[in-house]
């Protein structure tokens, strides 16, 4: 994977007050935690924030400063705040990396292929959507594929069925089910189950959540 060049400046305010005038103005205040060195506030324009992400959550983004003769610094994304009603990226987490140092990452897991289940009456259910991952950041995978279409009923597929490319170590214990196709009694039981959640809705418990993530942030 090829780096992402990323313009950022250096925030001088901290807080909440500037933090919300900052995204009023049309930016993102985040940080980038260094290796070893101290942590630089930072300001990020959001369609810069949104074109980089579209490379992956796991693109290698290339620190630009503008008018700055510091080193070249690279780094990649360790999260973000998202705003819990509305599109709007509420703050951004960096941290540096350096090219020839293994990371570890998180990457999802692709399901592919009509699993042979499904037409018996079954149902596709995935435990596990992500594996992390040890390799150098630019050959860190944006996903992990797996075919399903061999699945029938009862059948499953494990960590250690995922095929990394050259350079990618997979951490994750390979006997943890990634996917189990299920026989049609239990996959019925399994869809009312969903659908009573859906109805439902997110709980007050989990609202107040994320309104207090909002608020933490910077």
């Amino acid at each position: 994977m090829d780096t992402v060049k990323l313009f950022v400046r250096r925030r001088e305010e901290a807080g909440k007050g500037p933090a919300r005038r900052l995204r009023k103005a049309g930016h993102v205040p985040a940080v980038v935690y260094g290796r070893g060195r101290e942590t630089v506030p930072l300001i990020l324009g959001v369609s810069d924030v949104r074109a980089a992400l579209a490379h992956g959550h796991n693109v290698v983004l290339e620190l630009q400063y503008p008018g700055d003769d510091r080193a070249k610094s690279y780094a990649v994304v360790k999260e973000i705040q998202h705003h819990p009603t509305r599109a709007q990226i509420l703050h951004v987490d960096l941290q540096e990396v350096d090219l020839q140092r293994e990371i570890e990452a998180a990457v999802p897991i692709e399901l592919v292929g009509d699993a042979a289940g499904v037409a018996e009456g079954g149902m596709v259910d995935q435990q596990h959507r992500e594996v992390v991952v040890r390799a150098r950041p630019t050959e860190v995978p944006a996903s992990l594929q797996l075919d399903i279409s061999g699945l029938g009923i009862g059948g499953h597929a494990t960590v250690a069925e995922l095929a990394a490319p050259a350079g990618v170590e997979i951490v994750d214990d390979p006997e943890t089910l990634v996917v189990v196709i299920h026989p049609p009694r239990l996959a019925g039981e399994l869809e009312g189950e969903l659908e009573m959640g859906v109805e439902g809705g997110p709980g007050e418990a989990g609202a107040a959540g994320e309104e207090r993530r909002e608020t933490s942030a910077e």
